[in-house]
């Protein structure tokens, strides 16, 4: 009877186990994703950003060629 309580105990500390594993993997696949977005978003905004100085000197240009 012992044995079957010691296995039963380590069959409930695997379940748990295997439960912290599953949420640690899909909190992992949601930070690569809120990563992939940040990403994208940071390529866009140096984008936009290069635009804004591209307009700005021309600006500077215009207003030094006047």
């Amino acid at each position: 009877m012992q044995i079957d309580k010691h296995l039963a105990q380590h069959d409930s500390q695997i379940a748990r186990l295997e439960q912290v594993m599953i949420s640690l993997a899909e909190a992992q696949v949601k930070t690569e994703e809120s990563t992939d977005r940040l990403n994208r978003a940071m390529a866009e905004l140096a984008r936009s950003q290069s635009d804004v100085q591209r307009q700005w000197q021309a600006y500077l240009n215009n207003i030094r060629s006047q």
